[in-house]
């Protein structure tokens, strides 16, 4: 359902409509293709990716589903999306709500009815026994919707959702109220759906479907209700070598029949692994993911290939997506394996991995296909990335976008900060190092990290300096309940410090040149001369350029210094070289590399900001 991209298909069901297609009759419907070319793609982008904490993909379905229960359009705009509430004022990278967007808002509304019954009526022309949706982020109003209708003509079908927004507390909320859904899966469904469909399709009444492990029916809220950790560990599956391959034919179909240039290039996903082998050793103090799911499972090398391969030739013209949450050196080697067999490679267009990944993987992946790296970096400053439980260096963050540059893949990452008890002065710190970064590429996003259900911070608030938590306003604007059941049904929550501290303000001058970093971008490089030997061209202060001549001495060291070392390893790396200069004059070389905004120094470790590509002199 909307707003999920209109450009991909559903990974979950993908993957459950190939685990249960030799046994039964399954069609996939992605009615966001369908809402997206309604209200056209332009609109369904900003709609779609506007900041999740306000809602607006739920509340433009919200009356739908329930009525004048809930405040007016209109109060949730000037309150919500305008960010007349404090807990909504507009952060940095917030679109203005300006006229012509209301009425384009207010037009998006008044279709959802028409377009909610022209998708029932399509639903039930099939006569499905079970209707299962995936819900996650901004879709839960829009399925619960259309779910109504479907119970409403075809009242002895079975309707059941999973997904991300039906983990825990909030599964069992939203069962609860809404008596139109059949049962909820609470963790992965591999399994358990399967079963649950099985049994159901022989006739078992929802008494005896509520004993399959994850899948909780009304019946089971009171016993259950405390227990969904447990529910969600016993359906983990822990074999990923019998997850089958999806099934995007549903999705794929829709785009040879409806292709339009508008509608940009498909994309589908593929999986390597589940779980965090990160987090499962250290959880990051901000992680939204649910600790059971944290377990770390990967599939083998073959099989990773293999499947790799098989959607690359099946979907022909896809780009590929993983939606793995960290991608370790094994699975990084088995996909630069399984691309290297296409003449014409698969475009890569989406991975996620950790800053302190193998830097030669990054040109193999580049060479094959990879266009760009989700990296969780959040911050350049080391004390607040120990803090934070990152297990990652400054320097690591910094050395990985500097060899993004070079193998010229974009690494999209965010900016972080807000955590308790982190100090002031590492902000100062931080605002004085970007304007030397300016050709290494910027935050996508900067500002105060959030509050998710399921993290540390949010499990045990006072443990991490933090009180007072409460749903952001926006959900009373788009559901009728109390306020327990609202914070039950919450993703995203506000908060206060225990002890004070005004981020807007220790922050501001770092945000100002953040501001700088990404309009200077597009134009700035530092990197050796291809030229001139010892000739290094700095274009990062965006006024004209600087050439630095080096002598072969310092330009040894500095080449020396390309990734994070210490001083010791760039003498052993000089003297392989021919050069036997004593450690003074290494220092000296590195005290006016530093002078010049070359090098950075932290702790014992040395890292060269220069970059080798191709720039003209």
């Amino acid at each position: 359902m909307p707003f999920a991209s209109f450009r991909q298909p559903s990974f979950a069901l993908g993957i459950l409509k190939s685990a249960l297609k030799d046994e039964f009759n399954v069609k996939v419907f992605d009615f966001n293709v369908t809402f997206s070319e309604k209200i056209g793609v332009d609109l369904y982008d900003k709609i779609s990716t506007w900041h999740i904490v306000d809602l607006l993909g739920d509340r433009l379905f919200a009356e739908m589903l329930y009525g004048n229960n809930i405040p007016t359009f209109e109060e949730y705009i000037g309150q919500v999306l305008i960010g007349n509430l404090k807990e909504h004022k507009a952060p940095y990278d917030k679109p203005a709500v300006d006229a012509h967007l209301y009425d384009e808002l207010l037009k998006v509304q008044s279709s959802a009815g028409p377009f909610l019954e022209e998708i029932t009526k399509v639903v039930a022309k099939e006569r499905p026994k079970i209707v299962a949706f995936t819900s996650m982020f901004h879709q839960q109003v829009a399925s619960l919707a259309l779910a109504r209708r479907i119970k409403e003509v075809l009242p002895n079908t079975t309707v059941v959702f999973g997904g991300a927004n039906c983990k825990g507390a909030m599964g069992l909320e939203f069962l609860a109220k809404h008596p139109f859904v059949d049962a909820i899966c609470l963790g992965e469904g591999d399994t358990s759906f399967k079963k649950f469909v099985g049994l159901c399709l022989e006739g078992l009444n929802l008494g005896g479907l509520s004993k399959v492990d994850g899948i909780v029916t009304p019946m089971d809220l009171k016993s259950e209700g405390a227990k969904f950790s447990d529910h969600c560990r016993h359906v983990l599956e822990m074999d990923m070598g019998l997850v089958p391959i999806p099934d995007y034919d549903d999705f794929a179909n829709i785009y040879r029949k409806r292709r339009s240039d508008s509608r940009g290039k498909p994309r589908l996903f593929f999986e390597m692994s589940r779980g965090c082998y990160w987090g499962q050793k250290k959880r990051c103090i901000f992680c939204g993911q649910s600790s059971e799911t944290l377990v770390f499972r990967k599939k083998n090398r073959g099989r990773i290939v293999s499947e790799v391969r098989t959607l690359a030739s099946k979907y022909e013209g896809f780009s590929l997506c993983a939606s793995d949450e960290s991608a370790d050196k094994e699975m990084l080697e088995a996909l630069a394996d399984a691309l290297s067999a296409f003449e014409k490679k698969p475009e890569i267009i989406y991975l996620q991995v950790r800053p302190d990944i193998d830097f030669g993987l990054l040109e193999k992946l580049s060479a094959c296909g990879l266009k760009r790296l989700e990296v969780g970096i959040e911050s350049l400053s080391s004390r607040v990335l120990s803090i934070i439980g990152k297990g990652v260096s400054a320097l690591q963050n910094i050395a990985f976008l500097k060899g993004c540059r070079e193998a010229k893949i974009m690494p999209v990452w965010n900016f972080l900060w807000g955590f308790p008890g982190e100090p002031v002065e590492a902000y100062e710190n931080m605002a004085k190092l970007v304007p030397l970064l300016t050709h290494l590429h910027p935050p996508n996003y900067a500002g105060q990290f959030r509050l998710d259900r399921f993290s540390p911070c949010f499990e045990d608030p006072s443990g991490y300096g933090i009180k007072d938590v409460s749903p952001y306003p926006s959900y009373s604007y788009v559901y009728p309940f109390d306020d327990e059941s609202v914070s039950n049904l919450a993703s995203f929550f506000t908060f206060e410090y225990q002890v004070p501290q005004n981020c807007a303000e220790y922050t501001h001058e770092l945000m100002e040149n953040i501001f700088f970093w990404k309009e200077i971008h597009p134009k700035s490089s530092l990197c050796f001369s291809r030229y001139e030997e010892g000739l290094i061209i700095d274009r990062r202060s965006g006024e004209g350029e600087w050439h630095i001549k080096l002598d072969p001495f310092t330009l040894a060291v500095c080449k020396a210094c390309s990734k994070p070392v210490t001083i010791e390893a760039i003498a052993l790396s000089l003297s392989e070289k021919g050069f036997v200069e004593d450690e003074d004059k290494i220092k000296q070389s590195i005290i006016n590399l530093i002078k010049y905004g070359m090098v950075l120094k932290e702790g014992e470790m040395l890292l060269s900001l220069v970059t080798e590509e191709e720039v003209m002199p």
